[in-house]
């Protein structure tokens, strides 16, 4: 099916994405949202249908170009998403409301402070300077999390159901559809002749089959872990302790958080100098951070403002918005950062590009505009020039720590959703989410949580391989420009030319582009020397 048959589809598609684009933007901003799933679903009868899912899978299925297969794969991930929110609008409703809604109560009298949203103690717990504290926070809202788990099992089945409709096969099949254009090329199958004996095996005897080839997902993240393990344990589990000022090994999510967002040398990232830093950087690269006047950021501090910085576009490639909730600390610049990359995405391509290119893309993809100017917090040069923070070796090791538990925790993410596909939405694979985040960082992830975090998209695959290609990336960047190419105009030429095409290149496509193949062998070579 040619691609202008599906021009309906396509228009229907767009109009949900720029409401599904408001009400991220009112999250983002912490406002309410300006209509509900069940209206969104009624609004859309096309793009939320099974037959406007069928339609782009067929479509894709005869597709004869690159460009063509990557829109329209592209479209039919989207499409795919929007399917599991109208078979469950009701559980999506929920899990969009939890944030806000108060149902976390901290010890202490009840008619002082009463229930807190979680969105409030998601933002304050990790500059709480009490470790007791923490742990009181984040038992707190593990125990409303708990709250939200129907409406989560709820979603999952609904998403399950939703990726039997791309034909696949099981629903894991059918989440690993939506990462392998961006990772490996599908692998043939093999001739189904009988194999003829071998003369030198006894009579009656053929050679034995190879073995099957094994689950790339599984492979992957389990040889990222044991590369990283040896220097996770030992540098990052001396940091963590360091951090929070104890030799126990009884550490937990919030003690990582808060050598993420407030370590002992926090002071030298001040909160009012996070843009001028990102000003700084970019007149050295010559970049325009506002994309012509396109990208615009909010800065204001909002009651239920989430934690970081996040890039929506509203109306791309006219009007990107960058929430960001200004903080002291590494880990506010380098969510302020990874924001920049993929707004510039969005601003990038010209107005009269296909509506794909503008609005979707590979799902690694934004993750990788995300960490490839996050990664610049790692070189101690750029920290001493750009952002002004004279920093001992150690403090520059906690720095590339915390973007290596990140990266690691994306990891055990991903087997552990995986193992959620496998044995079904239970206990088995939140104790598997448990002890992959122990491994993952070397602390305890509480039991309420251990549920949240699982994506039946395998969402912390598509971060960690989009880490992955910023890290090959980044280290191209060094070698054509010199160590210092952040403040090379000529990188920052190369760096736009990424952005001009938008969401149309998928990630195998790049990286074939700077010589190589996918793998996470980059992005382990990079945050282990950092942390040498």
């Amino acid at each position: 099916m040619p691609i202008r048959e599906l021009a309906a589809l396509r228009e229907d598609a767009v109009a949900l994405c720029g409401e599904l684009a408001r009400i991220e933007l009112a999250r983002a901003r912490g406002l309410r949202a300006p209509s509900d799933a069940m209206t969104i679903v009624r609004a859309h009868p096309l793009a939320t249908s099974s037959d406007g899912l069928a339609q782009a899978c067929e479509a894709l299925a005869s597709a004869g170009t690159p460009g063509r297969s990557a829109r329209l794969a592209s479209l039919r991930d989207f499409l795919v998403r929007v399917r599991a929110l109208t078979l469950e609008p009701r559980a999506a409703q929920e899990l969009w409301d939890f944030p806000r809604r108060p149902s976390v109560r901290l010890p202490g009298d009840p008619g002082l402070h009463g229930a807190l949203a979680p969105v409030v103690v998601e933002r304050d717990l990790p500059f709480e300077r009490s470790r007791d504290r923490r742990a009181e926070m984040e038992d707190g809202l593990a125990r409303a999390s708990e709250e939200a788990i129907g409406a989560l099992g709820a979603s999952w089945e609904a998403a399950q159901a939703a990726l039997l409709e791309l034909h696949e096969g099981d629903p894991l099949q059918g989440a690993w559809a939506l990462h392998q254009r961006g990772w490996a090329e599908p692998a043939p199958e093999p001739p189904k002749e009988a194999r003829s004996p071998d003369p030198r095996l006894p009579a009656g005897l053929v050679p034995a089959q190879p073995p099957p080839p094994g689950d790339p997902l599984t492979e992957a993240c389990e040889g990222f872990l044991r590369r990283t393990d040896g220097v996770a344990k030992d540098l990052g589990g001396w940091i963590l302790r360091r951090h929070c000022d104890t030799q126990s090994r009884d550490l937990s999510r919030h003690d990582v958080l808060s050598l993420v967002y407030a370590p002992s040398f926090a002071s030298a990232f001040p909160r009012g100098e996070m843009l001028r830093t990102c000003r700084r950087w970019a007149e050295q690269l010559r970049l325009d951070l506002g994309a012509g006047g396109h990208v615009r950021i909010d800065e204001d501090d909002r009651p239920a403002k989430p934690l970081g910085a996040r890039a929506v576009p509203v109306d791309p490639p006219h009007d990107v918005r960058i929430c960001l909730l200004p903080a002291v600390g590494p880990g506010a610049l380098r969510d302020l950062f990874a924001a920049i990359g993929p707004a510039l995405l969005r601003a990038g391509p010209p107005p009269d590009a296909p509506p794909e290119d503008l609005w979707l893309s590979d799902g690694g993809l934004d993750h990788a505009c995300e960490a490839l100017f996050a990664f610049l917090l790692l070189d101690p040069r750029w920290t001493k020039r750009c952002a002004q923070a004279d920093l001992s070796r150690d403090d520059e090791r906690a720095i590339a720590v915390a973007h290596l538990f990140d990266a690691r925790i994306l990891a055990a993410g991903a087997l552990a959703s995986r193992e959620a596909h496998v044995s079904g939405f239970s206990g088995r694979a939140g104790a598997l989410s448990r002890d992959l985040f122990q491994r993952a960082c070397g602390a305890a992830l509480p039991t309420g949580l251990a549920v949240r975090d699982l994506d039946p998209w395998l969402e912390p695959f598509a971060g960690l391989r989009g880490r992955a290609f910023a890290a090959s990336a980044y280290r191209d960047l060094r070698e054509r420009f010199d160590e210092d190419f952040w403040r090379n105009p000529r990188a920052g030429a190369a760096i736009q030319g990424l952005f001009a095409r938008g969401g149309r290149p998928t990630l195998r496509e790049l990286w074939s582009e700077i010589g190589g193949a996918p793998s996470l062998d980059p992005l382990a070579a990079l945050l282990l020397d950092a942390c040498a």
